[in-house]
């Protein structure tokens, strides 16, 4: 079954800079993250809801 895990905003900001730098599929592989999790921090920086 898989894990909750829970990451810090810093996290997420430092993880969108890189998927921004590489991709992110690739960031994603990189981190060890779900791709969609990925997915949904870049739309939310996209969007404005998290700001890196």
């Amino acid at each position: 079954m898989a894990e909750n895990r829970q990451y810090d905003h810093e996290y997420k900001v430092q993880a969108v800079k890189l998927a921004i730098e590489i991709g992110q599929a690739k960031a994603a592989k990189e981190l060890g993250i779900p791709k969609n999790t990925m997915y949904g921090w870049v739309r939310a920086n996209r969007l404005g809801n998290l700001s890196a």
